[in-house]
């Protein structure tokens, strides 16, 4: 508005004084004609000059802010109520009477000396007996159009100020909900998704904060399901046991698991690019991204052997988007083959030496090499014995077969202990005697009950006698324990007899095949300890095995029943270090 108001001031400046000129002579011009009229009047009446002077000065006949001149036929002044004036632009002034006298009516918008009208006078014969020149001066002129033009500037400030009030009401109704809708926005730029705008203020304005507000909403809601997604997501890549990482175009990471971070070092809350061994499978990736091909590689890490497959990512342009790598801790999976291979070879050895020893038996047989009847049934004896050995063999590796398929169903009930501990040692020992050995039942005779298997309880103690039986050395005593564990829940079966054994065979000494006793390696088939374990396995015991001062022990749990009395004898009887399903 001030700039409207400045260019129409300016405007009005420049155009103002020829407008002001043409209104002035639209003015002056009747002014002129009757004051010609009236000097023809007085003309007539034989008027003197000084009738004459005296009507121009007249009230009805003065023109205000002009000078009135009143000129003959001979372009002399007869008077004028101007006299200082008339000095000054008397040239001027007989210049446009002269023409005036020659029957013009003469109107003058603009010059140097004002704004002019003249008109002729006429006598009672129409002759043009002089001319009335009407004049204002060029600096009246400026001071009205300067007057009018601060006039008018002054009105125009003054309806300024009083619109200014109500149009700062108009503009702070109108702004202040905008202001308010970009408060908002900016609160939803730095996180507030629950941010609204205000509705209120003019039609448009409401209209505006509403549309914003269903805006934010939907924003709000998308980003809600982004999260959601992006939760999802997460907990899909977290709950997959591969570690999973992800690439841009340019090799960097924008997805990861956990379970990768765990796979190449790190720990929870570690990015696998500031991990140590990061390298190694970046330098797939990028060989991925480089030639735009899928590649899968072993990668060896530590103790363990990681399987990366890396596949590139494309757009539906068909433009490289990045690549994801799977990674794979297959150690397991090989030391599983590797296992089955060598229960494979193991199986084939130890059912090669019986059917070996067979067959040559039966060839000498055959093919009468053996003539004497005492040999003959030596040779059978021996065949015999190989027999044997070999349905046990078949025997044990079915019943391990069963174990491990979980196909076996065990029922657990309230057994007596000594009874079996009884048994097992009597049998035992016209086994051990045999050999020069012995077995010694060092448990007090009382009632020990028991919740378990039976049956099972009395494999194992087979089992573990006869290996302590056949691996002891000589003239030794297999002696067989009973304790009760620390908490008071389980018993501890204790077989332990005097061997020498190396600890690193310890280690290994419940696995399928395995001969600690090289000694006689030719005793058994190397499976009774496997089968003792997944026995204990299945009942949900433990057993462990301890070497020291030249005695080997091995001890198992056994769950004692709820109606089982206190045992003080048993108390303390056996040390354990630690009691595992794996060997120590």
């Amino acid at each position: 508005m001030i700039l409207i108001i400045a260019f129409i001031v300016v405007f009005f400046s420049i155009v103002g004084t020829s407008m002001y000129s043409s209104y002035r002579i639209e003015e002056l011009t009747p002014k002129a004609k009757m004051i010609s009229q009236q000097v023809s009047k007085l003309y007539q009446e034989n008027a003197d000059r000084r009738m004459i002077a005296r009507m121009i000065y007249s009230d009805e006949f003065r023109v205000i802010n002009a000078s009135t001149y009143v000129i003959d036929t001979e372009c002399n002044m007869i008077t004028t109520d101007s006299q200082e004036e008339a000095d000054g632009c008397a040239e001027f002034i007989l210049k446009y009477a002269q023409k005036c006298i020659e029957g013009e009516t003469v109107t003058v918008p603009r010059s140097s000396q004002g704004v002019a009208v003249g008109v002729p006078v006429y006598g009672n014969g129409g002759e043009i007996i002089g001319a009335v020149v009407l004049l204002q001066r060029s600096s009246i002129v400026d001071q009205r159009v300067n007057s009018i033009a601060k006039t008018f500037g002054i009105i125009m400030i003054a309806a300024l100020l009083l619109a200014l009030i109500p149009s700062m009401l108009i503009v702070r109704s109108v702004t202040k909900p905008i202001k308010s809708v970009s408060e908002t926005a900016l609160r939803m730029a730095s996180g507030d998704l629950s941010a609204r705008a205000e509705v209120k203020g003019s039609f448009e304005s409401q209209h505006l904060a509403e549309s914003f507000n269903v805006l934010a909403g939907a924003l709000q809601s998308n980003i809600d399901y982004l999260i959601i997604e992006r939760n999802r997501l997460n907990a899909v890549l977290n709950g997959i046991a591969e570690g999973i990482i992800a690439v841009d175009k340019n090799g960097n990471v924008t997805h990861f698991n956990e379970c990768s971070v765990q796979l190449l070092g790190g720990t929870n809350g570690d990015e696998p690019e500031r991990l140590e061994n990061y390298p190694l499978f970046g330098n797939i990736i990028e060989k991925v991204l480089s030639e735009d091909r899928m590649i899968s590689q072993d990668v060896s890490l530590r103790d363990h052997i990681l399987c990366v497959t890396a596949t590139p990512i494309h757009e539906d342009s068909d433009e490289l988007y990045g690549a994801v790598a799977l990674i794979r801790d297959v150690t397991e999976s090989e030391r599983l083959e590797q296992t089955r291979r060598d229960y494979v070879a193991n199986v084939s050895h130890e059912l090669r030496t019986p059917l070996a020893s067979i067959r040559s038996l039966a060839d000498a047989l055959s093919d009468g090499l053996v003539q004497d009847e005492a040999d003959k049934k030596r040779y059978y004896g021996y065949i015999q014995r190989e027999s044997i050995r070999l349905s046990t063999l078949i025997d044990d590796l079915l019943e391990l077969s069963r174990l491990q398929s979980g196909g076996v169903a065990f029922t657990k009930l309230k057994v007596e202990l000594y009874e079996i501990l009884y048994d097992v040692a009597d049998r035992m020992n016209e086994t051990a005697s045999q050999r020069g050995k012995g077995v010694r039942l060092l448990v007090p005779e009382d009632e020990y009950y028991a919740f378990t298997n039976s049956d099972r309880v009395e494999q194992v103690l087979v089992a573990l006698t006869d290996n302590a039986v056949k691996h002891s050395t000589d003239e030794a005593f297999v002696d067989i324990e009973l304790g009760i564990s620390d908490d008071g829940e389980k018993y501890l079966f204790s077989v332990s007899n005097r061997a020498e054994v190396d600890p690193a065979d310890l280690e290994h000494i419940f696995e399928r095949f395995y001969k600690a006793d090289h000694a006689h390696s030719n005793e058994g088939t190397g499976l009774g300890l496997a089968i003792v374990s997944e026995v204990l396995n299945l009942l949900d015991e433990k057993i462990s095995v301890q070497y020291s001062g030249g005695i080997i022990r091995f001890t198992f749990t056994v769950q004692r029943d709820e109606t089982d009395l206190d045992h003080p004898l048993l108390a303390n009887r056996i040390t354990v270090d630690s009691l595992s399903g794996e060997s120590i």
